[in-house]
């Protein structure tokens, strides 16, 4: 794993990112070893994610190394910080309700962790490609991670690497699998410090698709999506350790004010890491080159 430049142990962005570096290699090397044990598809149709996960994951009515099917936009744009979505309140809560004591430092990693809504694209990796799926109309947020083949993914979607592209509708077919979730691990440490209280267990293994089929939808009225979260970037500025801006990612003219008022930042000379390897000012700031 490569090193970012020597920064204070102020900086808690630093091994928040790391841990998400190593969830995103966990996701990948569980597709490169996967089992062939597949349990035969049983045709478990959901409508998007958030039904993914509530009725499949939740209520169990689909099983890890299953077969499912999901109506949903695929996005080259991940979550920072993948977790439950119906989780996402509970650890807003918790930031502002606790009882012990919590440094500038710590807050601002603890709030940077609990937006949920942080965008992350960084390409391909060792021909696999790391997706997030999200509801037709959708919010990083309430997303659910994904694995496909880099090659596979050029060949059903040919723009899918250009800078300008953020998701489309379709129908995935692939495997519920999980991986171990880093991050998790590491915002809790800082929680504790901070006397916040964060359950682990949803944190500890991350539930993810390994896709084997994209169909896509050939119908404009079909085709119609879009993709609203959070642009941003870390700096070792350590009174603004985080620039984030909020807008729909599948506007250009949307994107690109959320890209000019980070770039107007008063810490924007600062950045260090920033969240699109494929649009970053400097191959210096690209996730991928920093922790990958």
């Amino acid at each position: 794993m490569s090193e970012l430049i020597s920064l204070n142990d102020s900086f808690l962005w630093k091994p928040l990112l790391e841990a998400t570096a190593q969830t995103i290699v966990g996701a990948i090397g569980a597709f490169t070893i996967k089992k062939i044990t597949d349990k035969f598809y049983k045709n478990n149709l959901f409508d998007g994610p958030m039904d993914l996960w509530k009725r499949g994951i939740h209520k169990k009515s689909v099983e890890y190394e299953e077969k499912i099917k999901i109506d949903c936009l695929i996005s080259p744009y991940i979550q920072l910080f993948p977790g439950d979505p119906f989780q996402n309140a509970n650890l807003w809560r918790k930031l502002y309700q606790f009882d012990g004591k919590i440094s500038s430092s710590e807050f601002q990693a603890m709030e940077f962790f609990v937006t949920a809504d942080e965008a992350l694209r960084v390409g391909s990796i060792n021909g696999e490609t790391l997706v997030s799926l999200y509801h037709r109309y959708g919010y990083i947020g309430d997303g659910i991670p994904a694995i496909v083949q880099t090659k596979y993914i050029k060949k059903i979607i040919p723009e899918f690497f250009e800078k300008s592209f953020f998701g489309t509708r379709a129908v995935i077919i692939g495997t519920l699998r999980k991986c171990p979730s880093q991050h998790g691990f590491v915002a809790q440490g800082i929680a504790k410090n901070a006397g916040i209280q964060i359950e682990l267990q949803n944190f500890a293994n991350l539930p993810y698709i390994d896709i084997s089929s994209v169909k896509l939808f050939n119908k404009n009225t079909d085709k119609s999506c879009s993709l609203l979260g959070s642009p941003w970037a870390v700096t070792d500025n350590i009174d603004e350790q985080y620039i984030m801006q909020y807008g729909y990612l599948d506007r250009p003219d949307e994107l690109n004010i959320c890209l000019s008022n980070i770039k107007k930042a008063n810490s924007w000379d600062n950045v260090r890491v920033f969240f699109d390897d494929l649009t970053a000012p400097s191959e210096g700031m690209s996730f991928k080159r920093n922790f990958l």
